[in-house]
């Protein structure tokens, strides 16, 4: 029997390789489509995590913590056939990603590189959006691109929608940062130009979770800078991730051929 978090999960035919997802506070594994639909022209499979108290889960009891979604979505992750795999996660899902990533050490579901989309380090204090009242909080999400005019006209929805995300605000800001090892994989941060709750600035922080050198880059646009531009983001996964060297002999041809949009930097700290 699949487990709940792959319920959305659909295999893709002759991948090469795979990304699970980790979504944003409030989402669901539905936010990822844009992405799915990029990624499989470049054989890529993404398989988007559905945490429980949303969407085919909404009758589910939400995650108290992140250490209790992390342990739900490394039993997912390990169940999954073996393909080589990376972890995608935004905004909150970095964190999870990061705290998944953690439990599969050792295993041979560990991913061969993590990356974090919109996310602040775990090695960072959380921010505080519990602290705002409800409307505080609507018109704020507003504001970062992350709450459709739909959701927010709908007055039944807008109360399932501050349910939903207040739940997980509490699961990542009261979440208690406890690294004991850096991750042997390497981490890619990827940060939006104009993103003021996550800002680029910030991405250094990650450093210290990986043993391996950082990498970076920077997109066009704010907070939800993944979901808008699906094709940039999967152009860039495609060239970063290490299977793409290893299978893909075509790969610097490609890259010189199409000069990308995409900033990017790398750089090691001691």
């Amino acid at each position: 029997m699949r487990r709940p978090a792959l319920s959305l999960y659909r295999p893709l035919e002759g991948a090469r390789a795979r990304i699970v997802a980790f979504p944003h506070a409030g989402g669901g594994a539905s936010a990822f489509r844009g992405l799915k639909a990029a990624l499989a022209p470049l054989a890529i499979e993404l398989c988007a995590l559905q945490p429980p108290g949303r969407e085919n889960r909404l009758s589910e009891p939400f995650h108290r913590t992140a250490e209790a979604a992390a342990e739900e979505f490394a039993e997912a992750v390990l169940s999954l056939p073996a393909c080589p795999t990376a972890f995608l996660g935004h905004s909150l899902g970095g964190l999870l990603a990061y705290l998944t990533a953690q439990r599969l050490e050792g295993t041979r579901a560990l991913p061969i590189h993590l990356v974090a989309s919109a996310s602040r380090s775990p090695a960072l204090p959380r921010n505080v959006h519990l602290l705002r009242d409800d409307d505080d909080l609507t018109q704020h999400l507003a504001d970062l691109g992350g709450l459709p005019e739909i959701i927010r006209a709908e007055p039944s929805l807008l109360e399932m929608f501050e349910t939903i995300i207040r739940a997980d605000l509490n699961m990542g800001e009261t979440h208690n940062p406890r690294i004991d090892t850096a991750l042997t994989c390497p981490i890619s941060v990827y940060s939006g130009e104009s993103d003021r709750l996550v800002p680029p600035s910030s991405a250094s922080a990650w450093q210290s979770l990986s043993r391996q050198p950082l990498r970076t880059r920077r997109f066009p646009g704010g907070h939800f800078f993944l979901y808008e531009a699906p094709a940039l983001v999967a152009e860039a996964l495609d060239s970063d991730l290490g299977w793409s060297r290893a299978s893909d002999p075509l790969l610097k041809e490609r890259e010189t051929a199409s000069p990308s949009r995409i900033r990017v930097s790398s750089h090691a700290h001691s």
